[in-house]
């Protein structure tokens, strides 16, 4: 058990039930990943605005690590895109000081000054590797959706959240893991987590200052829904089953409906 950012963490084998490897994948498409897995969570049902459709399956879409890319890599990024998957698996399996540049040279089929061509040091590599597994994130986080109502908006920042930890939590625990045990990278780890919570927070509270009524205060209000959020990662931790997950995920959208609205009728 290691400690994050004050949180006890129980430490977990990253790549359990993974199946087939993200670099075999890689190599299978010529250089361009597949998008993540699903989660099998179910969402509970919703009211009034916050109804299920297509958009769903488009932000699990958007947050596969290698999703920005439209066309599939080649040349240089192909490359490199392999040598993060080979990386990224090496890291997570090995730990850091246990991964050499030559395992990962010849995980990903390249020779070892390919790999230094691309990335200066394994302090580099590993850094890159982990902003490789958040990038979907801030992408998603940062596309513009002042078309949709504050309403959709709202259920869609809190769908991108979810899907993320469904999907990627293992592997970002991995990379938490080994980073907090090695003093060169606890600092840069802390603050590249804190920027990620603080800008998804910032998102909800632009949303939510749509929503409420003069008076009452989005950020306060976007606080206690992230720490709900948190919170729910937390537990599970140590109760993963659906129906726990389900039962959590109900509360928060009770939570999210109690959220006073300017216009009631609007919704």
């Amino acid at each position: 058990m290691v400690r994050v950012l004050g949180v006890s963490v129980v430490r977990r084998n990253p790549r359990e039930a993974r199946g087939t490897s993200e670099l075999g994948r890689i190599r299978a498409t010529g250089g361009a990943a597949p998008s993540a897995p699903r989660s099998p969570v179910a969402s509970p049902p919703r009211r009034h605005a916050l109804t299920p459709d297509d958009s769903n399956v488009a932000v699990e879409d958007a947050l596969a690590p290698e999703a920005a890319p439209s066309e599939p890599l080649t040349g240089k990024a192909a490359t490199q895109e392999r040598i993060l998957a080979a990386a990224s698996e090496l890291f997570l399996t090995r730990g850091y000081d246990n991964t050499t540049i030559a395992q990962v040279a010849e995980h990903a089929e390249v020779s070892r000054a390919t790999v230094f061509w691309h990335f200066s040091d394994k302090e580099s590599l590993f850094r890159e590797c982990f902003n490789r597994l958040c990038e979907p994130f801030r992408i998603s986080l940062a596309r513009d959706q002042s078309n949709l109502p504050p309403e959709k908006r709202l259920q869609e920042q809190v769908e991108l959240y979810q899907s993320f930890v469904a999907q990627r939590r293992t592997d970002v625990d991995g990379f938490i893991r080994w980073a907090m045990e090695h003093p060169n990278f606890r600092e840069w780890l802390t603050r590249s987590l804190f920027d990620l919570h603080n800008r998804f927070g910032g998102a909800l509270a632009e949303t939510i200052s749509e929503i409420v009524p003069p008076g009452y205060d989005p950020h306060a209000i976007a606080t206690g829904l992230l720490l709900m959020l948190d919170g729910g990662v937390f537990l599970s931790y140590f109760d993963a089953s659906t129906r726990s997950v389900e039962q959590r995920r109900a509360s928060f959208q009770a939570i999210l409906e109690l959220i006073p609205r300017r216009n009631p009728g609007r919704y």
